[in-house]
């Protein structure tokens, strides 16, 4: 062979090899890893007077460790580390953020305004100790 071709089929195998390798990565890092319930996740969305709140990205995860109940975007998909159930207070302590039965984030209830949670729908007064499932969609509405 001569040298030439050497040289491309040489240059194309680095250029494969670098191509798979980095896309096996973002494949990869698309989607959480050890430590996560295979499967499991929920949707949180925050309303506060009509307007979307922004849960924001790695809510209880860095590459170091994963909280019980944690975010890896800012979509307000929920994950979890653990088998045992986990409660929408588990993730707010997490985040550090405000909330139970008469207060949101800095939101509390008044004469005029007050918070309404939905569960797939379906109205729930469980608030904080609410056990996310699988696949919930839970809507915490500030109104």
């Amino acid at each position: 062979m001569k040298r030439a071709t050497k040289t491309r089929i040489i240059t194309i195998f680095i250029l494969l090899m670098f191509l798979g390798s980095s896309m096996t990565y973002a494949i990869i890092s698309a989607f959480p890893n050890e430590n996560t319930v295979s499967g499991w996740r929920a949707q949180l969305v925050i309303v506060i007077f009509g307007d979307l709140y922004p849960i924001p990205t790695d809510i209880g995860y860095t590459n170091e460790s994963k909280a019980k109940v944690y975010t890896t975007a800012p979509d307000g998909i929920l994950y979890k580390s653990v088998d045992e159930g986990v409660t929408l207070k588990d993730f707010f302590d997490v985040w550090g953020k405000n909330f139970n039965s008469t207060c949101i984030l800095d939101y509390c209830n008044t004469n005029t305004s007050s918070i309404v949670m939905f569960v797939n729908s379906k109205e729930s007064s469980d608030y904080e100790y609410y056990i996310i499932q699988n696949n919930d969609v839970i809507v915490i509405d500030y109104r």
